[in-house]
Formats: structure tokens, C-alpha cells, sequence
């Protein structure tokens, strides 16, 4: 059968075109026709045959795309099939080129070092200054080698991951260690963990760190924290804190008698709250998820209260009871003290000198308690895991905690710190 002539469509025609229960087709000729859908829609249409095969595309919308341009469209892609190319399979390759770039871009910005290293972070589990600490070392020590900021030190953008080489980090951990090589070594095992997660997390494909020989990270010399262990000089320090009236005044005086006793970690003692203080049982709780060592699997964290304890909490029930907090701050009450002002009253009291063994700051107390307590074994009787069980001291190796992890010392931590109680008021009415 011959073909059909075509006559060429105008816009009167176009215009005029209403639409159908079904949809219908205006041909205009050379494989150009327009579509008039049910909904009024006109929606140009181009047919064309390359190998052999029929195919058809769109053109575009009327009157958006208009008779004139809807017949350079067509002779446009008509010229490409005499060419031998397939303006559908064309528009395909173009629409997949653009994507992966714009993947690339995506993934450009989503892998600068600086993003990474908040997003891994981000999933650490810490306690809130170690965290802290953490990402200030990253900020301080490694941003500016590989960011770039705004006028107001803000990053803006930083280097691919992918682009850092294990060459320049161990340029940075080993100037860094000159000056201070215990930060230098803390700062290369997290460098370790932040590209194992980028590896995980599949940002890059190598971890640079395990070509860094680590002989040549440099080591911090590990140091003992200050504590006063002289019984002479024990009982001046008890007695000065007795007597305090710096700074802070009663609350700070009162965080120093009681851990005095009690010999928590700065942390746990300032955050002390009232709900975890049980008087009739005479113990303080606190949450496993507030103790440094964080695991689900260990119990909450219970101490017993020798009577002086007991003393000094109630004494200061008095003034901090009708809040949250068993020491709250001596100038925002609202929050707890901050364990800063407890350190500085005892450098104010003159327990600041280290080379006499006369330094003492808050965390020294536990240093003070697990020497004396040792030193003292035969007085006490205490097992080493009952001491370990007072300083919340874990045991590393995991099968050994596997078997302990449910152990409870409770009764025995009370015997041993009621005798640490005890023998801390021999020290202090002494005065050799």
C-alpha cells in the first residue's frame, strides 16, 4: 500500500485540536506528529527507524515547544540516524555520563578528610573530655596541613582522604612527637581507628597507617599521676581540708572530704547525683553507662558508705538536697561543681609541690587509696579484687571477665573502705 500524503500541520490546526475520550495523533509529516491526550495535554512525537528498527521519542510539550522548533527537532535527529547515530541510545549515554559525574562531585565532597574525621567521631563511644580532647588534637594538630578555612577559622574544605599519603602523616606525628611524644603516639592510634572506619565505610581502599613503620612513631614516656602517699603529709592534707574556706567554700571543702573516702573518678564524683545516693542501705549507684568503662554487659556501679561518708552526705543534704546534684556548682547551682575548683583549692592549700611529694590534685585521691591500701594489706585483708572492685578497675583480658563480669564485692568493699575511713581519721589526728 502507498503511503499516505501528509499535510503539514499549522498552528491554527494546533490550536483548534480538543481533546478525545482517547487519545489521538495529528501527523505533520517526516515522522513528526502531535499527540492530544484525554487531559488536553499536546505532546509532539518523533518517529524514526535506524537497523532496521522503529522508535519513536518526544519532543516536547505544546505550546512550550512550538511547530517551528518541534520541525528543527526532528530534522535535527534525523540527520543523527542518517549518521548512524541513535538519539535515544545518545541521550541515554549522556544522561549516564552526567550522573557519574555527578557522583564524583558528590563523592568529592562528601569524602574531604575533615567530614570523615567528624563522622567517625560522631561514633565513638567516650566519656564527654575524652571526646573532647579527641577531636581538639585532630583540629590542632592535623587539620591545618590538609584544610582550608574562612576568615573566621571556620573549615571550609579539606584534601580527599584518598589523596593523604602515609608519608605526609608521619611527617605530622613525628614533628608532633618532638615536642610532646605521648600526644604524638595517641594522635597515630587514632589516625589507625579514623582510616580503618574509612576503609569499613568503604571512602578508601587503603589504610596508610599500616605502612607507617611503627618503630619510628614516637613513644610518650608513660608517667605516674602525683599522690601524696606520706602519712605526715596525708594527715596535713586532711586537716587543711577540714579547715578550707577558699574558693567554693563549703562544696568544694565537702568534694575533697568525701573523696577523700570514696575514691571515684573526678567525673563520676562531681556528677553525683541524689537519686543515686541510698542511705537506708548505706551505697551510692551509679549507671554503667556513666562509668569510664561503659560495657552492657557489666553491672551498675555500686560503693558502699562507711559512716563518715554517710556524715558528709548528709551534712550536705542540707544545702544542695533540693536539687539534682550532690555537689552543685558554688556560683550556677543549677549545674554540678566543676572539678577544676577542687583541684585548685588543694594547689591553694599548698599541695602543689611535686618534687616533695606534696602534690595532690582530685584524681590523685585514687592513687592515694590503691597505694595506702596495698601498703596496709595485712591491716585489712582485703583481696587485690576487692581493691580493683573499689577503683572500678576492669580486667583487660576478656575470657578473664567473661567468668567475673557478674562478681560481687559489695559486702567486701564495705569492710575495706570502712577501714580506710577509719585509718584516714588515725592519720589525721596524728601529728608527728
Amino acid at each position: 500500500m502507498a503511503n499516505r500524503k501528509v499535510s503539514p500541520l499549522t498552528d491554527t490546526e494546533i490550536r483548534s485540536a480538543k481533546p478525545r475520550d482517547k487519545e489521538y495523533s495529528l501527523p505533520d509529516g517526516n515522522g513528526l506528529q502531535l499527540i492530544i491526550k484525554p487531559d488536553g495535554r499536546k505532546i509532539w512525537e518523533i518517529r524514526y527507524t535506524i537497523e532496521g528498527k522503529a522508535k519513536k521519542t518526544t519532543g516536547g510539550t505544546y505550546p512550550a515547544v512550538s511547530l517551528k522548533d518541534a520541525r528543527a527537532k526532528r530534522d535535527e535527529l534525523k540527520s543523527k540516524v542518517l549518521n548512524g547515530i541513535d538519539p535515544i541510545q545518545e541521550k541515554k549515554e549522556i544522561k549516564a555520563i552526567i550522573q557519574e559525574k555527578e557522583m564524583e562531585a558528590q563523592t568529592t565532597l562528601t569524602t574531604q578528610f575533615h567530614l570523615i574525621t567528624y563522622e567517625w567521631l560522631s561514633t565513638l563511644k567516650s566519656a564527654e573530655i575524652t571526646a573532647t580532647k579527641r577531636k581538639r588534637a585532630f583540629e590542632r594538630d592535623i587539620f591545618p596541613h590538609f584544610c582550608k578555612y574562612d576568615e573566621n577559622h571556620v573549615v571550609t574544605s579539606s584534601k580527599q582522604i584518598s589523596e593523604i599519603t602515609h608519608g605526609e602523616l608521619l611527617k605530622i606525628i613525628t614533628e608532633k612527637g618532638k615536642a610532646t611524644p605521648e600526644t604524638a603516639s595517641r594522635l597515630f592510634v587514632d589516625c589507625n581507628r579514623l582510616w580503618t572506619y574509612a576503609v569499613s565505610h568503604e571512602y578508601i581502599d587503603l589504610n596508610i597507617t599500616l605502612r607507617i613503620d611503627k618503630s619510628v612513631v614516637p613513644k610518650g614516656e608513660k608517667t605516674n599521676y602525683a599522690k601524696i602517699t606520706d602519712e605526715k603529709i596525708l594527715g596535713e592534707l586532711l586537716r587543711s581540708i577540714d579547715t578550707y574556706k577558699g574558693d567554693g567554700g563549703v562544696i568544694v571543702k565537702n568534694v575533697l572530704r568525701f573523696v577523700s573516702l570514696l575514691p571515684l573518678r573526678a567525673d563520676n564524683l562531681c556528677k553525683l547525683k541524689w537519686e543515686s545516693v541510698n542511705f537506708e542501705k548505706a551505697i551510692i549507684t551509679i549507671p554503667r553507662s556513666e562509668m569510664k568503662v561503659k560495657n552492657k554487659n557489666l553491672s551498675d556501679f555500686i560503693l558502699p558508705l562507711p559512716h563518715q561518708a554517710i556524715s558528709i552526705l548528709k551534712e550536705i543534704k542540707e544545702i544542695t538536697g533540693w536539687g539534682k546534684w550532690v555537689f552543685h556548682g558554688s556560683r550556677n547551682m543549677k549545674n554540678h561543681v566543676n572539678k577544676v575548683s577542687a583541684s585548685r583549692a588543694l594547689g591553694r592549700m599548698g599541695f602543689n609541690d611535686e618534687v616533695n611529694g606534696r602534690k595532690q590534685t582530685l584524681h590523685s585521691f585514687r592513687g592515694t587509696f590503691a597505694s595506702l591500701a596495698r601498703t596496709h594489706h595485712k591491716e585489712h585483708g582485703a583481696t587485690f579484687e576487692t581493691m580493683e572492685a573499689v577503683l572500678d578497675h576492669q580486667e583487660g583480658n576478656k575470657v578473664v571477665r567473661a567468668y567475673t563480669h557478674k562478681a560481687d564485692y559489695t559486702e567486701q568493699m564495705r569492710e575495706l573502705l570502712q577501714w580506710w575511713a577509719d585509718y584516714l581519721d588515725e592519720v589525721k589526728a596524728a601529728r608527728k
